[in-house]
Parts: structure tokens; sequence; C-alpha cells
């Protein structure tokens, strides 16, 4: 079986399904009405419109000419790879998830509509930015997928760049929109991950540091 036409396939699939889930919520969002409260400057979304076309030649050049970034080839277990396939479906039903409780209120920039309502339901109750996390997922799929460093480190180096400099004035804008209740929920929820995953993670550490004191001579 050729297995890496399979997982060239499976990426076309996973990202297409992604741009469509994307635009037909978009089209729903411009569609319901709402008008705009507060919004981004549209300079915040150059970075990721460049980003993204980036990404997409990178993609053609992978599928129609992998000659090109074959320097940047590396070999992965078979089961990695198919880690990759699991990591994308995983992503996409978490994309699928965070889109059908946003509803309307999804849109590509920065915006607060007219009545905006603050979403705590689905992912959101765990987690401010599932789609963020969705997007990671994804990115990590793509790296297992082409087996190659090249896209897997710009492709994910690009997409945390966007984030670090979005994310911020994401819950700046939400802060002013929704105030003591954003502070509120900001407190009880992880940006990317469930704050019980990470507190989890913190007590780990913190019984490894004990015991690594406890040991030390």
């Amino acid at each position: 079986m050729d297995f890496d036409l399979l997982f060239k396939i499976t990426i076309i699939v996973e990202y297409t399904i992604f741009s469509v889930i994307r635009i037909q919520y978009q089209r729903l969002a411009q569609n319901s009405g709402y008008k705009t409260v507060i919004t981004e400057s549209k300079r915040y979304s150059i970075g990721l419109s460049i980003f993204i076309c980036y990404e997409i030649v990178t993609l053609f050049i992978f599928l129609l000419f992998p000659d090109l970034i074959s320097f940047a080839v590396i070999q992965l277990l078979l089961s990695a790879r198919f880690i990759g396939i699991a990591l994308g479906i995983l992503a996409l039903a978490l994309f699928i998830w965070t889109h059908r409780n946003l509803r309307n209120y999804f849109t590509v920039m920065l915006r607060i509509m007219e009545g905006h309502q603050l979403i705590e339901t689905g992912p959101y109750r765990w987690v401010r930015h599932p789609m963020y996390t969705a997007f990671y997922l994804l990115h990590i799929a793509a790296f297992l997928l082409t087996a190659n460093w090249f896209i897997g480190i710009t492709w994910i180096l690009g997409l945390t760049l966007v984030i670090f400099f979005r994310v911020g004035r994401e819950e700046k804008m939400m802060l002013e929109a929704f105030g003591d209740r954003y502070q509120e929920y900001m407190g009880r929820t992880g940006r990317f991950v469930p704050r019980s995953i990470m507190l989890f993670i913190g007590r780990k550490r913190d019984v490894k540091s004990i015991s690594g004191e406890q040991l030390a001579p």
C-alpha cells in the first residue's frame, strides 16, 4: 500500500473540510445582521493573511513539487504518521464543536457584535480559545503527515506568532465588552487547555521538585 499517497490524501481532505466549515460559518455570521460594536485594526489581520497564503503555497509545493523541499524530509515511524491522522480528526471534531457553539458570532477578524453574548458552552466551559487549540492540533498533524521538518517548524512557528500577537488583544476586547464577568471566566478556564490539566501538571512538577530536594545530600 502506498502510505505516502494515503497521508497526502488525508491532509488534503482535512484542510478542505476545515476550509468548508470556516466559509460556512463566516457566511452565517455575515447574514446574521449583527452590527459590529468593537473591531480590531485591519493591519493586525495582514499577518494572518500572509501566513495563510504561505501555508497554501508550501502545501501545494509539498503535494506537487516535493523535490523542492525534499531536503527537510525526516524518517518517522509509520505509527507516528497514523497518529497524525488521529490528531487531524481530533482537530476537526474540536473545530466543528467550537463553531457550533459560536454560531453567528464567528468572525475571522476580531470583533464584538451588537448584543454579543459570552459563550460558555461546549469547549468554552474549559478553554477560552478552543479554536486555537484545534489549529495547533491540525498543525502538529500536518507535521506528522508530511514528515517534513521545514513544514512542521515554519507552520507551527508561524501559527504561534499569529496567536501570540492576537490572543492578548482578543482577551482585552472581551474584557472591554464583558468586564468582571469575563475576568471571572478567565479565572476558571485555561487559554488553550483546561485549567485542571495545567494545575495537575503543576502539582506533578511540585512533587518531583520536593522529591528531588529530599534526595539531595
